[in-house]
């Protein structure tokens, strides 16, 4: 049997992501460690799962970041039932839109950039799953 643990996510400015991921799409969290030289944090989805911030990491060299979707990489979606206000608040809180918002059967996605520019799909759940969440 295989199943999913944490997701960690290397971040530059730890601070910064950890604004974005806590305040911006609302996860909770639940263990948070700074020391000098670096800081992590388990943030808790409320309908279980959670991801970990691990940071300050200088992944490229200055200028050398390749551009999105030119390399290899590995891709979650979020889920939400209030689309405008996930995207809204990720974007305040220092997000970015790649790309313009699309709509699948009847339902939206748009890909969100993280302040490092690690990228997840933002898809709106339909209004029925409210109820049974």
């Amino acid at each position: 049997m295989v199943s999913i643990g944490d997701i960690h996510i290397y971040v530059t400015d730890f601070e910064l992501a950890l604004r974005f991921w806590a305040d911006g799409l609302g996860l909770e969290v639940a263990e948070r460690e700074i020391s000098r030289a670096s800081g992590w944090a388990r943030l808790d989805f409320s309908d279980g799962g959670s991801i970990r911030l691990l940071g300050p990491v200088d992944p490229w060299e200055p200028g050398a970041r390749p551009p999105l979707g030119t390399r290899p990489t590995i891709r979650f979606d979020l889920t939400t039932t209030d689309f405008d206000l996930a995207l809204s608040r990720a974007l305040e809180h220092g997000g970015s839109r790649e790309g313009e918002v699309e709509t699948y059967n009847g339902l939206r996605v748009v890909t969100i950039a993280d302040p490092d520019g690690n990228t997840f799909e933002l898809i709106e759940l339909p209004p029925e799953h409210e109820d049974s969440a």
